[in-house]
Order: C-alpha cells, then sequence, then structure tokens
C-alpha cells in the first residue's frame, strides 16, 4: 500500500497538528475507505497484515503508537493506542480486517476494486466492516488532531479471522496478546448495529447491538445393518436419522422476551398496525395468549428474536443409489438465546427425537451467548448524540441472531455493544456475505462526524448534552 498512500495521506497529514473541518474528514473518510476494499483480505487464507500495514501506515504519521502481531504467516492483529489521564477505564473501537469470498463473475464490479460511482461505494467488506472501521480509525486520528482531553484511553483494534474461527480475537486475548491491556476496558464498540432507512430514504430507528445469540451446532449420528436398496429396511441408519429430524422439524421451542428484545418491540409499536402494535407493547403479556404467540412463532423474523431456534442444514448418507447406507447423520444449526443452558437444551432435544440409537454430539468449543445492558454511560452518549444529528429517530437495543467478537469481551467485564451510525437498505444490507456488497457514499460522509462525536462524548469530560459536530441537514 505505500505505493498509494502517500497523495491520500498528504490531504491530512501535510500540516502535522493542524485541524480539519467535517467536509476534510468525510472527503478523506471516503477515499480512505476505497482504499481499504481494494486490500484482498479473503478468509481463508486472510492475508489481515496487508490490512494491518495499511492502518499502521495512518495512525504512525499520526504519532499514534501503534502495534502489529503477526500471529501466523500474513495473519495479523493490529492495537493501536491514544492514552488518556486514566480517570476512567479505556474505550475500545473494534473492527475486523478479514471479508468472506466474493464471486467476480457475478458482481456488477469488481469486488476489490473499491469502485465509486453514482454515490455508491463498491467491494467486499462495504458492509462488513471495512467502513466501520474507517470510522474507528479517523476518529482516532481527529481525536488526537484535536487534542481531546481523554479521560480514558483509546484503543484501536483490528483483528483477524472473525469471520471464521475469531482466530485474531482469541489471540488478542490470550496470554501472547493484548490481554492485560484489553481486558481493563469499561466498554467496546464493534459491529452489529442495525439502522434501517425506509423507502422514502429516511431512517426508521438505530439499532444498537446488546446481545447476540450463540451458535450451538450439533451433529445427529445414526448406525444400522446395511444392505441390497432392493430389500428396505425399516430400522435402517437412514431411516432412524429421517424420522429423528422429522421430530425436530416438528418441535416448537418456548417463546421468551429479553429485556433488550422487548424494549425493541415497544418501540417498533408506533409503527406497526394494530393488533401487533398492541402485542408489541407489552409482548411477555401478548404471547401468553396462544393464537398470539403462534402468529408471532411463525413470523420467522420475530420468532428468530425470542427462542432458540433449529434449523437442518446439511443431510449425509450413502453412496449408491441400491445400497442402503449403514450410517447416516445430519448437521443442525441451533442459536440459543443469552443466559440459556445449552445441557438443558441437549436434554431437550433427547426427549423430542426420543430414540437412543440416534447420538446427539455437541460442538466441542461453544461460547456462551450473552449481552450487555444498555445502562450505560457509553449508551446514554450514542443516544443523546443520534438525538441531535437525527432528531426524532428512535434509538433501541436489539440482539443479534449471529455472533460477533462481543461474545469473548463481556465475560471480562467489558460492555460491549453493535453500533455504527452507517444507514443502509434493506437492499443493502442483504449485499454482506452476497454479491454486490456495496455503501452509499453520503452515508459514509455523514457518520464519520456522528462516530466521533460518540467517542469524543463518553471519553472526555465534556458535560452531558454539550453541542458536538453541527448536525447537517438530511
Amino acid at each position: 500500500m505505500r505505493a498509494v498512500l502517500p497523495v491520500l495521506l498528504a490531504l491530512l497529514l501535510a500540516v502535522p497538528g493542524s485541524s480539519k473541518g467535517d467536509s476534510d474528514y468525510e472527503t478523506l473518510a471516503v477515499d480512505l475507505l476505497q482504499r481499504y476494499l481494494q486490500i484482498d483480505t479473503t478468509v481463508p487464507p486472510g492475508n489481515e497484515m496487508r490490512g494491518a500495514l495499511f492502518f499502521k501506515e495512518v495512525l504512525e504519521r499520526e504519532g499514534i503508537a501503534v502495534e502489529i502481531d503477526e500471529f501466523a504467516p500474513g495473519r495479523a492483529n493490529l492495537l493501536a493506542t491514544l492514552p488518556g489521564s486514566g480517570k476512567r477505564r479505556p474505550l475500545i473501537l473494534a473492527n475486523h480486517m478479514d471479508v468472506v469470498p466474493a464471486d467476480p463473475a457475478r458482481w456488477k464490479m469488481p469486488p476489490f476494486s473499491g469502485a465509486r460511482q453514482d454515490g455508491t461505494i463498491w467491494g467486499r467488506g462495504a458492509e462488513d466492516m471495512k467502513a466501520e472501521g474507517i470510522l474507528q480509525l479517523l476518529a482516532m486520528v481527529r481525536a488526537k488532531r484535536e487534542g481531546l482531553a481523554l479521560e480514558r484511553d483509546l484503543l484501536f483494534l483490528a483483528t483477524a479471522d472473525e469471520e471464521v474461527g475469531f482466530a485474531g480475537a482469541l489471540r488478542a486475548l490470550g496470554p501472547e496478546g493484548w490481554r492485560s491491556r484489553l481486558e481493563k476496558a469499561e466498554f467496546l464498540i464493534t459491529e452489529g448495529g442495525e439502522n434501517i432507512l425506509d423507502d422514502k430514504g429516511q431512517p426508521v430507528y438505530f439499532g444498537v447491538a446488546t446481545g447476540e445469540k450463540g451458535p450451538f451446532w450439533l451433529t445427529l449420528k445414526t448406525t444400522g445393518t446395511p444392505g441390497h436398496g432392493s430389500r428396505p429396511i425399516a430400522d435402517s441408519a437412514l431411516n432412524r436419522l429421517v424420522r429423528a429430524l422429522d421430530r425436530v422439524r416438528e418441535h416448537r421451542t418456548g417463546l421468551k422476551v429479553l429485556p433488550s428484545v422487548g424494549r425493541f418491540f415497544r418501540d417498533q409499536a408506533a409503527r406497526v398496525g394494530e393488533p401487533r402494535a398492541s402485542w408489541y407493547r407489552d409482548l411477555p403479556r401478548a404471547i401468553q395468549d396462544e393464537k398470539v404467540a403462534r402468529t408471532l412463532y411463525d413470523d420467522r423474523e420475530v420468532s428468530a428474536l425470542l427462542r432458540n431456534t433449529v434449523s437442518i442444514t446439511v443431510v449425509k448418507a450413502g453412496y449408491k443409489t441400491n445400497v442402503i447406507p449403514g450410517t447416516a447423520e445430519a448437521e443442525l444449526d441451533v442459536r440459543l438465546l443469552p443466559g440459556e443452558d445449552p445441557q438443558a437444551f441437549l436434554a431437550e432435544l433427547h426427549s423430542v427425537i426420543d430414540d437412543p440409537s440416534v447420538e446427539i454430539v455437541p460442538p466441542a468449543d461453544f461460547r456462551r451467548p450473552n449481552a450487555s445492558s444498555p445502562d450505560s454511560d457509553l449508551f446514554r452518549a450514542i443516544e443523546r448524540v443520534l438525538a441531535r444529528h437525527y432528531p426524532g429517530v428512535p434509538v433501541t437495543t436489539t440482539m443479534l441472531a449471529g455472533a460477533t467478537e462481543s461474545v469473548l469481551y463481556r465475560p471480562l467485564g467489558i460492555s460491549a455493544y453493535g453500533f455504527t451510525p452507517l444507514l443502509t437498505t434493506s437492499a443493502e444490507i442483504a449485499t454482506a456475505h452476497g454479491d454486490d456488497e456495496r455503501i452509499q457514499e453520503a452515508t459514509v460522509r455523514r457518520s464519520v462526524g456522528v462516530f466521533y462525536d460518540v467517542v469524543r462524548e463518553v471519553a472526555t469530560a465534556a458535560p452531558a448534552g454539550a453541542p458536538a459536530a453541527r448536525p447537517r441537514a438530511r
């Protein structure tokens, strides 16, 4: 990247210590994002060192201390530190550098072009999560340039392998990483925020992810007597598996309304019609009605937030049409709500299948789902800043059906939130991990100041509600 950065960096760094206005940082954000999207950090193999060197050059030119930990060839984490007074515990700005694979033949623009056309920026990682990484980067740069009176250290953490096995975050939190510094943090901001635009281009709400479900992937295994396909075996391995899977498919897991989920639905009540509005205002009471519970259970999006889910995703058996196989297995994508006991769920599934010949194999490594309370200085700072920039747009709590690195930090006593001010349409969100991943240039520009205001408000001694960057017209 050293061949492409000098001219770009000159835009910001030509006069060390100078202050730039919002528009300058917005332009820089767009340019940096384009460059970052051109760096192929597809995992496998990862090559996150390329991203780490990109961040390193920007940060070091600002005089911000940077460390890179290359824990495997081409695989690296980066930690940058902007020291504060230490009056309050640190704030971690966490992002991952790796991206999922992309098939160029299916894209309108090359996935690693960083192309900018008609107000849209294209590239693998635009949604997940290179754009947010740039917002975090510029918050660090701007805090240094403006000489913020920080009461807490700002830690910029860029990790590898989030999309596969969290190897980067596990390394960072391990004895050979930076655990002694990271575990002192009070707050962490990372991916997971959900901010949807309506068909008029206006934000419906800002969703801050306070918790997430836990992947508890199971394997069902059966054995039986193999034989010739012309003479059926009623109790064959595959027949046993099919019966077990049918029972799993028909099983209805119980509904439960967690506090953050209840708040989310209460905040949605004003924008939905009856009778849902009434249900959403008091969901714990509403689901006591069997008809309401069944309606919500059958609503795919709602149901995923209210219960442990099971999806049958992989079935393996046989190798030839006229041979009855002696073994069969299936894989289940199970997602548990925060606070759920995996052993209790296993017992529930054994009872549902009701066949001792079907073995249920749990994952070798399970990370318990968890959540952070919204009752914190950081959450309140997010609410205040968004109220200034987007008056009247509600800020609510959301729970992710997937998993992020936050699950590793919360057990350390760190309040971890999925937050971003980036606004996207449902169609754009669907491109994350899909074809034609992209983000609107306008929301990248506007989000620079919003994100910085959140960092400034929670990291300095500025009075609550003090004016921040000037809100701009939507």
